[in-house]
C-alpha cells in the first residue's frame, strides 16, 4: 500500500497521479492555476508544468537559500514562464513563523524543513540545524489578494503544516473552488500533533480520497484507527463530482 514510499516523486506515485489522474481531470480546464505548496527546488513543479502546459503554476518555497535554488532551476528549464515563485510559505493564518531546516545523519536536508520543531524519534539522526524568521500567510487571503477565484491543483508537502494550510483554506474549500488536493502524511504529523482522522474530518464529506501507490491510487472508503500510519505517504482528495470521470 506505500506506506513509507513517499518521499520521492520518481518512485512514489507522485508522477503517476500527476500524469494519469491531475491531467485528465484538469487538462481541459481553461488555464488551470496550481499551487505547489512547498516546492523546494522546483522539481514538482516542473512535472506538473510537463503534464499540464496550459497551467499557470505558483511555487511556494520559504526557505530563503532554497527558495534562491528553486528560481535558478526554473528559470533553467521554464521557458514558458508557468511557474511563478514566491519565497513564502502558508499557515491558518498571516503571521511571522520559524522555518527549522535539519541535518540527517550530519547531512544538510533542506526537504526535512518544518514549521513544526522535529523531535529526536526517527531511524535517523534528524538533528536541528538553524532557524530562520519567515512570512506565511493563509490561501484564503492570497486568493483574495491576487483575485484567484479557483485553484485547479493543490500540492501540499510541508513536513506536518499540511492540516494548518487547509484551515487557512477554509473558504475556498466552502465555495467548491479547489478541485483536487494532494496532502503528505508521516513522521511529521507526530510532530505537528495531526491524525489522519483530522484530514478525514475536514475534507471527506466534500472529496474522496485516495491513497497514491507507485501506479495507481486506492480508494480510501471510510476512516479506521488503522489509518494512522506515520509513515510517508502522499494522498489525493478529489471533488466527488469529478471523481466519476475516472472511471474508479
Amino acid at each position: 500500500m506505500n506506506y513509507g514510499g513517499g518521499g520521492l516523486i520518481e518512485t512514489s506515485g507522485e508522477t503517476w497521479a500527476v500524469t494519469h489522474v491531475v491531467s485528465k481531470i484538469c487538462g481541459n480546464a481553461a488555464g488551470p492555476i496550481v499551487f505547489d505548496v512547498g516546492a523546494n527546488v522546483g522539481d514538482y513543479s516542473l512535472l506538473v508544468r510537463s503534464a499540464l502546459p496550459n497551467a499557470t503554476i505558483f511555487a511556494f518555497e520559504p526557505s530563503a537559500a532554497v527558495y534562491e535554488q528553486l528560481q535558478s532551476s526554473v528559470g533553467r528549464h521554464d521557458a514558458s514562464d508557468r511557474i511563478k515563485t514566491f519565497n513564502l510559505g502558508f499557515s491558518d493564518t498571516r503571521k511571522t513563523a520559524l522555518l527549522h531546516s535539519y541535518t540527517a545523519d550530519g547531512n544538510a536536508a533542506p526537504v526535512l524543513a518544518s514549521i513544526d520543531l522535529r523531535l529526536p524519534t526517527q531511524v535517523v539522526e534528524v538533528a536541528l540545524a538553524s532557524s530562520e524568521e519567515i512570512e506565511v500567510t493563509s490561501i484564503d487571503y492570497f486568493c483574495e489578494a491576487h483575485d484567484i477565484r479557483r485553484i485547479e491543483f493543490l500540492k501540499l508537502d510541508v513536513e506536518g503544516h499540511e492540516l494548518a494550510i487547509l484551515n487557512g483554506a477554509r473558504r475556498m474549500l466552502a465555495d467548491d473552488s479547489i478541485s483536487i488536493i494532494q496532502f503528505e502524511f508521516g513522521p511529521a504529523n507526530i510532530y505537528s500533533r495531526t491524525y489522519f482522522y483530522d484530514f478525514w474530518s475536514m475534507v471527506s464529506e466534500r472529496f474522496d480520497i485516495f491513497r497514491v501507490i507507485p501506479k495507481g491510487i486506492v480508494p480510501i472508503r471510510y476512516y479506521g484507527e488503522h489509518r494512522e500510519i506515520f509513515l510517508t505517504t502522499n494522498y489525493l482528495a478529489i471533488r466527488k463530482a469529478l471523481t466519476k470521470s475516472l472511471d474508479l
